[in-house]
């Protein structure tokens, strides 16, 4: 039964992966997929994946973070909002490739001096080799191949000192027909109309998204399931070849 409720991996590129919307319709889309994450859990599942990370910081330490395909900024706010209610130290670093969504992210996140909103694109990010602390991503990787997910990935873990963390989507019928439902009822932004339901059928099963992080070289890969309809993948680093 199970299976029948997980359709095949679909492909189809989303409206917002294009590289030419126009800002105003990036923007529109950001506000929606802002609005739904809060009542979807949109940074919690990172945010509490996060939070032992911050727990264990020695007092005064300075926990560093990569945030790649930080889209709206909105997981970045939410993490640095955690570490000042454990009064943590930390800095974080958000990127992005569309200039109309990194304009969206700084916006979001004035006023919070621990954050940096960088462009880059995450096939060639020009960040050291163990630079950061965590590197982590949310609702990103479903919008790439199986290899090209490995290659980041393994992108990911050369940059990490401890860990890689990454929320994403588990592909099943039942979130694809309650959002493909809610966006049209609600009234939604027609690229996030478009958008969060194919996101949806490009999203993973735990077998996928793990088989990804063991290829690309974790020491340790776990997967776990979350509320509603999420996956975390969590991802130590071995050695870094020179």
């Amino acid at each position: 039964m199970g299976s029948v409720l997980v359709p095949a991996r679909r492909h189809d590129p989303e409206w917002m992966d294009r590289t030419d919307n126009p800002r105003h319709e990036v923007e529109g889309a950001l506000d929606d997929i802002r609005a739904v994450n809060r009542f979807l859990r949109g940074s919690s599942i990172l945010r509490d994946a996060v939070r032992p990370y911050l727990e264990s910081a020695p007092a005064g330490a300075e926990l560093t973070i990569l945030d790649v395909g930080t889209g709206g900024g909105d997981l970045p706010a939410a993490l640095a909002d955690e570490a000042r209610r454990l009064n943590r130290k930390v800095r974080i670093v958000g990127v992005d490739r569309d200039p109309a969504a990194i304009d969206y992210a700084r916006r979001r996140v004035a006023g919070r001096p621990e954050i940096e909103i960088m462009r880059a694109d995450a096939a060639a990010l020009p960040i050291e080799l163990r630079s950061f602390d965590l590197v982590v991503a949310s609702m990103f990787l479903h919008h790439f191949g199986h290899r090209t997910i490995v290659r980041f990935l393994a992108e990911f873990l050369k940059i990490s000192r401890r860990a890689v963390l990454v929320n994403d989507l588990r592909r099943h019928w039942v979130p694809w027909a309650f959002i493909a439902a809610t966006s049209r009822l609600t009234r939604r932004h027609p690229m996030f109309v478009h958008d969060a339901p194919l996101s949806v059928l490009r999203g993973f099963t735990d077998t996928e998204l793990r088989c990804a992080g063991e290829e690309a070289g974790a020491s340790t890969t776990t997967v776990r399931r979350r509320f509603p309809y999420r996956l975390l993948l969590e991802l130590t680093p071995g050695r870094v070849d020179s």
